[in-house]
């Protein structure tokens, strides 16, 4: 397992933490997932955030047709 360190998707955050790499990284940082205190304010599960979650509509048809 690789890890990689992710940095909040807050801009306004600071925070950043080692993480798991689900997503095989290739550019540095990701900034995909919020911190834990983020999530809290947000009313979100930290441990339920996917890598495909900020993906827009647009891109999400994009790689449906590329599977076809």
């Amino acid at each position: 397992m690789s890890y990689v360190v992710h940095y909040c998707k807050n801009k306004k955050c600071n925070n950043a933490w080692l993480d798991k790499d689900l997503t095989h990284v290739k550019t540095f940082p990701p900034t995909w997932k919020y911190c834990e205190d983020c999530c809290k304010e947000l009313g979100l599960d930290f441990n339920k955030q996917k890598p495909g979650d900020d993906v827009s509509e647009e891109e999400k048809m994009r790689r449906e047709k590329l599977k076809h």
